[in-house]
């Protein structure tokens, strides 16, 4: 999962409201080749062109917005906090869809100090997320929301990688895996596949979030849940049980040691399972200007995470 195939490239902002993005104004959009200089098109279709968005734009760029949201805060447990955000009402649907996440920052900070935080569940008036609290970016932005306002930038959707292989998936079975605060991915994904009338299947794991707060939630939706001490030692071999069933996919959600242990039992397995995972890249602007999410092609081409899409191989 460290090597991205070219061919399975597209861009998860490719024909939104944010195409064309400043990667196009500099030459460096990462599906469409004319917009890199070339003289002929390569890409790989999405539905979508880039290069039309990018004339039709007559050089105007939409960014994402940054607003103040008022917060109501839950202690769930040590460094683990609830946050409610009352948010636009068109922010609430994009934010509906499966890796769909914020940036954060307390409203006295500097952008800099923005965190990524996935979007565990939407309610009517607004959209709940999990923080854990395990530094100066995340200890701040707890404190502040204890007191005042947080800032918003968003909507963001990449998230999760392999989003298509969620979306395509219909009538069949599906497992989700999560450990810790990845299980913040797992609400909205389980959503999606149910949408698609999906049987869908739950372990988790509680990991440094100290419980599986997900599980609620996953539970009232409709979601088979089986709650494991540890994935390496438990979850592991349940997951391996049921992949025996042929699930159409399986979502991973927590850390990329996670993600490739899954990988290699749906490998084994060998049964044409697709594989979707948490998105784990240090993500800071959401843009792909800063080059934090940056990831390197099969080919040798750098692209941002942030925004790129792939193909997730099994290993």
């Amino acid at each position: 999962m460290e090597q991205v195939a070219e061919w399975s490239l597209t861009c998860v902002d490719a024909g939104s409201e944010y195409c064309p993005c400043y990667l196009a104004v500099s030459g460096e959009c990462f599906v469409c080749s004319l917009l890199r200089g070339r003289e002929f098109c390569t890409c790989s279709w999405s539905g979508t062109c880039s290069y039309l968005h990018y004339l039709w734009s007559r050089g105007n760029i939409t960014i994402r917005r940054e607003v103040e949201v008022k917060v109501m805060r839950e202690e769930l447990g040590s460094n683990l906090v609830r946050l409610l955000l009352t948010l636009p009402a068109t922010w609430i649907r994009e934010l509906s869809n499966p890796g769909a996440f914020l940036f954060l920052r307390p409203a006295d900070m500097p952008p800099a100090a923005a965190v990524p935080v996935s979007v565990f569940e939407i309610r009517e008036e607004g959209a709940e997320v999990v923080l854990y609290v395990d530094g100066p970016k995340t200890r701040l932005l707890a404190l502040a929301s204890a007191t005042s306002c947080l800032i918003a930038k968003g909507p963001c959707y990449n998230g999760v990688q392999g989003l298509a292989a969620l979306k395509r998936t219909n009538g069949g079975k599906a497992v989700l895996v999560a450990g810790g605060v990845g299980q913040s991915a797992t609400v909205l994904v389980a959503r999606q596949l149910l949408r698609g009338g999906n049987r869908v299947q739950a372990c988790l794991a509680p990991g440094r979030a100290g419980f599986n707060y997900a599980a609620e939630s996953l539970q009232a939706l409709g979601v088979e849940v089986k709650e494991v001490k540890s994935l390496r030692r438990e979850g592991l071999p349940l997951v391996s049980k049921w992949l025996q069933e042929k699930p159409s996919v399986v979502f991973s959600a927590g850390p990329d040691t996670l993600h490739r242990e899954v990988a290699n039992l749906v490998a084994k397995t060998g049964a044409g399972i697709e594989l979707a995972v948490s998105q784990n890249a240090v993500l800071c602007c959401g843009e792909g200007l800063c080059g934090s999410c940056i990831t390197v092609t099969a080919e040798g081409r750098r692209v941002p995470r942030c925004k790129a899409q792939f193909r997730v191989e099994r290993r």
